[in-house]
């Protein structure tokens, strides 16, 4: 995050259900994956650390999607919301849209999970193998794999990977691709951007166009020659957007003055 944003804002980083370092319950099945698992999980993180207060929720990819969920369900906490390459229904494109099929054995049958097994011990064992890994979800594949946030953002990517429950994973992925909340989206009145890259191979172009139509408040933010990876592909002018959607949004805002003021001494 740009050093105003980690000096100034009070922010809380939540980590997606199942995916290490969070671990789940014992029997966690495709089942599970639920709008009701997101907004559960994420409530009562809130509820614990932030009591009271209004949030914006910024979240990428299954982020997103979660961020919409808790818009949905908690419009009085939810001030707004900045979902980033994220999506309504769980279909997705490309090599996630396949590791989905291989979870739920609909590619390569039964030999789908344990290819998602080998393929995890592999990329977190090669540092080279798991960045190019990685860059396969972004179009400017230069520009992510010159990006220094990123290098550390992928070892401990590495680091908690190792830790992974795989079962529980490959459940999650398997789930996911159930998940639609396209019924739910015209009530999210806060305002929301959504922030799209036009060559997103995971999620298909057409849904970030519908989202940005379907919300009252929406506005969609468009970056050419971009894929999933938009704030690791274009890193400064994704947070000069990001900061520049605030301040329009909260900076005037006495409200969000005063909860941002009463909350600086909270640990991140």
């Amino acid at each position: 995050m740009p050093d105003a944003f980690r000096r100034d804002m009070p922010w809380i980083s939540v980590s997606l259900p199942v995916h290490a370092p969070s671990v789940g319950p014992a029997g966690f099945t495709h089942r599970d994956v639920t709008p009701h698992l997101f907004n559960q999980l994420n409530i009562a993180v809130l509820d614990q650390l932030l009591p009271g207060c209004g949030v914006v929720i910024v979240g990428h990819s299954t982020g997103g999607f979660a961020a919409l969920c808790l818009a949905h369900e908690r419009p009085q906490t939810v001030q707004a919301v900045i979902s980033v390459g994220g999506f309504a229904d769980g279909k997705w494109d490309g090599l996630e849209g396949d590791m989905q099929l291989m979870a739920r054995k609909e590619k390569l049958g039964s030999f789908g999970p344990p290819a998602l097994r080998i393929s995890s011990w592999l990329t977190t064992r090669w540092p080279w193998l798991h960045a190019r890994a990685a860059a396969q979800f972004a179009y400017d594949k230069k520009a992510f794999l010159s990006d220094v946030p990123s290098k550390g953002a992928l070892a401990v990517m590495r680091r908690d990977a190792r830790l992974q429950n795989q079962d529980q994973l490959i459940a999650f992925f398997a789930g996911i691709r159930d998940v639609d909340i396209w019924n739910i989206i015209p009530q999210i009145q806060q305002p929301v951007l959504v922030v799209a890259g036009e060559f997103d191979p995971v999620i298909p172009h057409e849904q970030s166009l519908r989202l940005a139509k379907d919300m009252p408040n929406a506005r969609l933010l468009m970056y050419q020659n971009i894929g999933h990876m938009i704030m690791n592909e274009t890193r400064e002018r994704f947070w000069q957007d990001i900061q520049n959607w605030h301040k329009k949004h909260f900076m005037h805002q006495e409200h969000f003055k005063k909860t941002s003021a009463s909350q600086k001494d909270t640990p991140s």
